[in-house]
């Protein structure tokens, strides 16, 4: 396994591991529960936040620039499509008599197009694109109050591994460029921790509706700038950041 990856790898196992005694300590038994293994798909719109990725210039030939000079780059990035699918479990116990657990593993992707941005704060035209790749563990607490409830609200959050794929290609408006000149280029994987809040629809005893919102946030990523006029593909500095969005979500739920 490469090494960027062991960390959180390690972090998921630890995760599930801790899970599984906590659902296990859940007291007060559900009487009519909807316990056992389900499989989810759901789709929405995600709106990353604007992205700052910072280093310092260390120009080779031939790309041009100032040893030691910053290399800021601020990147916009448009709302656009997400989609993600689990597998889990639904424990059929309830801490505190109304919170009741479930664990699920969950890919999720999404791709946002760049729509602008800014090097040192000056004026570029920018365009390109992100790619995101998350696979997480989530733990999910419904508060059900009663054991006939048809919506059930819920929260909460997963940990795991996110690989980023970014290009965001630009150039001076300076009346002269016409192609890109520089990227914000690589690809890289980073922690990636979210949180969730929604509601549940029980439609029958194994289909389930449910909307969510997401706040995801990936740290940790390194790219670089590279200058790119005339088909050159030169090093420029080293890029560091993270990726932020929130997300909206709706899908359904099917328990075996």
């Amino acid at each position: 396994m490469p090494a960027y990856f062991r960390a959180p790898a390690n972090l998921l196992i630890l995760g599930f591991v801790a899970a599984m005694p906590a659902a296990a300590m859940a007291q007060d038994e559900d009487k009519g529960s909807d316990a056992g293994f389900f499989v989810a798909v759901k789709a929405g719109v995600t709106s990353p936040t604007d992205a700052t990725f910072d280093g310092v210039q260390a120009p080779e030939a031939p790309s041009p620039g100032s040893a030691g000079a910053p290399a800021i780059v601020d990147v916009e990035f448009d709302d656009d499509f997400t989609f993600a699918g689990a597998i889990g479990y639904r424990f059929g116990t309830r801490f505190l008599g109304i919170f009741q657990p479930s664990i699920e593993l969950e890919y999720s992707n999404a791709s946002a197009d760049v729509s602008g941005g800014a090097l040192n704060g000056g004026n570029q035209t920018f365009a390109g694109d992100a790619d995101i790749n998350t696979f997480t563990l989530n733990y999910r607490s419904e508060i059900r109050w009663s054991d006939t409830q048809t919506v059930v609200p819920f929260t909460g959050g997963g940990i795991g591994i996110a690989d980023v794929d970014l290009n965001a290609v630009y150039f001076p408006n300076n009346g002269i460029a016409t192609a890109p000149t520089f990227a914000a280029t690589g690809s890289d994987s980073g922690l990636v921790l979210h949180s969730n809040v929604g509601l549940g629809f029980k439609l029958t005893d194994t289909i389930e509706l449910e909307t969510s919102i997401r706040y995801q946030r990936v740290s940790g990523l390194d790219f670089e700038r590279r200058f790119i006029a005339g088909g050159n593909d030169a090093f420029n500095a080293d890029l560091e950041g993270r990726y932020e969005t929130v997300s909206g979500f709706a899908g359904v739920r099917y328990r075996f």
